[in-house]
């Protein structure tokens, strides 16, 4: 009888580790913000020079900020991208299409883009 609590305690630490341990549920993996910006084709306008990114476009009268050293709120910025705010009194150029999560993940990749 000791023997199967022991086992019954030492399964039951495992679980425990293997849940605690584990990264992000079944569903949940996290997202990478660089490769959501390249999905997004946002280097068609922006550099990110951290990053090795630069912008492909040929067209100055089109290309946006290198986006390293953004100091503007996450916040801010999501309405921003989603075109529902502006910023300097002008709004995106285009309308980012991803989810919550995937403008979330972008965001925070962006901000972490440091000199």
């Amino acid at each position: 009888m000791r023997t199967l609590g022991f086992t019954v305690s030492v399964v039951v630490a495992v679980l425990l580790l293997a849940a605690f341990y584990s990264g992000p549920a079944a569903g949940q993996a996290k997202l990478d913000g660089k490769a959501i910006f390249l999905a997004q084709k946002c280097n068609m306008c922006h550099s990110v020079s951290t990053a090795g990114i630069e912008a492909t476009t040929k067209s100055e009268k089109m290309k946006g900020p290198d986006l390293v050293n953004i100091k503007t709120d996450a916040k801010v910025l999501a309405e921003f991208l989603r075109k529902k705010a502006d910023i300097k009194g002008k709004k995106h150029a285009k309308a980012f299409t991803g989810s919550d999560e995937e403008i979330g993940a972008l965001i925070s990749w962006i901000q972490a883009q440091k000199k």
